[in-house]
């Protein structure tokens, strides 16, 4: 690869992190810009396997991600007295997707990132991002935060589903936002004498669903989803907000969220994607969720923004530096897999909450039926465990 000039990459998330990393390996030398002063501490647990642990084999992270550990030996359903009334052991669901396969918290996978992007010598700089774009077709002229101005031949949009590359380029994000109706929290406790034992277990009631992972040595982490109508919560309201969302809640959900006092940051945002058009103009393009957010309920969010990172620095290297049908290139391929995935996502977030109509005894139902042995491996083929790079040979 060739690219003539200065890459710049704002964001140093999952796509931004893994798009670091395939550029420099293919011997570029890009810089990332993060809003924060460091990489972020809150987020959610998550299931890693699909797109993201193909791009993850291919970069040399796997070993990395099996030595994560947590005490998870079975995914369990709970009623509102704390009883099972579905369990899963996870090394069935490791089976079914071959053992390429863990639980992991967001933190964890950028970490990873991370580590294995400073090792190569990738410039990184926290506490900046970009004030200013102006594509002068043979450059790009940047003006960040400090006031500063520099030339880039290349500009990646990698800063999530509120980016601000995307809207320089195309627009305020209300154009392209798409709200399932739907809010999640997530936070970690590092004491608690909540009964968890060793399964993550989630409780489910009308309009509210909560899952408790345990993390080990008596820490805990904490995923709340929930639907609501949209408003604007400011972010010193958003505990409050969470917690009157679950006031009354069975099981540990309302006690827990009682007990949480903000030692850590609180994870919060609505579930909303991002159904944008076009993801590139001129020498800037759009990765992750700044162009094609999926949510948490599509389960594969990391793992397309690896893939699509990984496709985009691939097809410039096939078009040598060329962004013009590099871009053209990874449009093509990604924009059918996240469309397909978004409409997936957007049907999964109507019955992945229980409605006051909803029966339990159908729910529980399925649930069983989605978790048999025979079953599971081709359920898992609706959350991406095909990865969408198999017949890539590059």
């Amino acid at each position: 690869m060739a690219i003539d000039g200065r890459v710049l990459i704002s964001g140093a998330g999952i796509a931004g992190l893994t798009l670091a990393i395939c550029l420099k390996e293919y011997g570029e030398d890009p810089i990332v810009v993060e809003r924060s002063a460091a990489l972020p501490a809150n987020g959610y647990m998550m299931d890693f396997f699909g797109s993201g642990w193909d791009v993850a084999e291919r970069l040399g992270l796997t070993d990395k991600l099996r030595a994560l550990r947590y005490p998870i030996d079975k995914l369990q359903f709970v009623n509102a007295d704390g009883k099972s009334y579905a369990s899963v052991p996870i090394a069935r669901i490791s089976r079914a997707l071959d053992g390429k396969y863990v639980y992991l918290r967001r933190p964890d996978l950028l970490r990873i990132l991370y580590e294995r992007a400073d090792s190569l010598g990738v410039d990184i700089r926290f506490d900046t991002h970009i004030e200013n774009l102006q594509d002068e077709d043979e450059h790009v002229n940047v003006t960040f935060n400090d006031g500063g101005t520099e030339e880039f031949s290349l500009v990646f949009g990698a800063d999530g589903v509120h980016s601000e590359v995307r809207r320089l380029m195309f627009g305020d994000e209300s154009q392209f936002a798409r709200f399932l109706g739907a809010y999640v929290a997530a936070f970690h406790l590092d004491e608690h004498d909540f009964p968890v034992g060793r399964a993550v277990q989630i409780h489910e009631e009308p309009n509210r669903v909560a899952a408790f992972y345990p993390v080990g040595d008596g820490k805990l982490e904490a995923t709340f989803v929930f639907r609501l109508e949209e408003v604007d919560v400011p972010r010193e309201q958003q505990l409050a907000f969470v917690r009157r969302a679950y006031k009354g809640a069975g099981w540990i959900g309302e006690a827990l969220l009682n007990a949480y006092q903000g030692s850590e940051p609180l994870y919060f945002d609505t579930l909303t994607q991002i159904a944008i058009p076009r993801w590139s103009r001129g020498r800037v393009t759009l990765l992750g969720d700044a162009c094609g957010c999926l949510t948490l309920l599509a389960g594969q969010g990391s793992h397309m923004a690896m893939a699509g990172a990984y496709v985009i620095a691939r097809e410039l290297q096939r078009y040598d530096g060329n962004h013009v049908p590099a871009f053209r290139a990874y449009e093509t391929m990604l924009k059918p897999a996240v469309a397909a995935r978004q409409e997936d996502a957007a049907t999964f977030a109507k019955v992945f909450i229980p409605t006051a109509e909803s029966k339990p005894w159908l729910r529980r139902l399925v649930i069983g039926a989605v978790f048999n042995p025979i079953v599971l491996p081709y359920a898992l083929k609706a959350f991406g465990s095909n990865t969408i790079l198999e017949d890539d040979d590059v």
